[in-house]
């Protein structure tokens, strides 16, 4: 897959469209010809809808988050990105492309919550699909009695030396979840899903 992601340097979503014929979606056989196998042909895979063809400039239901689309790697796609529309875009600086696999965007889980690693009164958490494919981000949601309630970003948790966000791993220092106890609980949010709650 091929996450197409709106630079934000221009105002409006952008229009790729040398992956769409700019015709509806089908819903009977070209010319009627029941027969004829090619008779999706223009238009993807037989009864499946195509694919958007347009990047929006911010996410429809996160406005703090640059508009992208999630594209199947067709024909079409693939040709765009090598020497079409998606890849003069990319060179003009209207949009970045990232390559992804449909499990990158499994819902994350925390497996382990160790606190007092690696250094006394840090946080390791240990799971799966904790990393956020851009320009999604990861957030760490930390509440109870002993933290209070504490939301950390990927950059806040990178901010400090030895902090860590990483697909199977997050270390967050102690100097950011000051009060942190037994009791407490932790949840991750990786490309807008939620883990499961892991208590300490």
């Amino acid at each position: 897959m091929l996450r197409l992601i709106h630079s934000q340097t221009v105002q409006g979503a952008i229009r790729i469209d040398d992956i769409d014929d700019g015709l509806p979606n089908k819903e009977v056989h070209r010319l009627g010809s029941k027969g004829d196998p090619k008779a999706y042909k223009r238009d993807g895979y037989a009864n499946s809808p195509k694919q958007p063809c347009y990047v929006p400039r911010t996410k429809k239901t996160d406005a703090t988050v640059a508009g992208y689309i999630d594209l199947l790697e067709t024909s079409r796609v693939t040709a765009s990105a090598g020497n079409g529309k998606i890849a003069k875009f990319k060179a003009a600086g209207l949009i970045s492309v990232v390559s992804l696999v449909p499990s990158d965007l499994t819902v994350p889980n925390i497996a382990t919550a160790t606190k007092g690693s690696p250094s006394a009164n840090d946080l390791t958490l240990a799971g799966t699909n904790m990393a956020s494919v851009a320009p999604e981000i990861t957030t760490v949601h930390l509440f109870g009695a002993g933290v209070g309630n504490v939301t950390l970003t990927t950059a806040q948790i990178l901010a400090v030396s030895g902090g860590v966000v990483s697909n199977t791993s997050i270390v967050i220092k102690a100097s950011l979840i000051a009060g942190l106890a037994t009791g407490d609980s932790i949840q991750v949010r990786a490309d807008a899903q939620l883990s499961n709650i892991k208590v300490l």
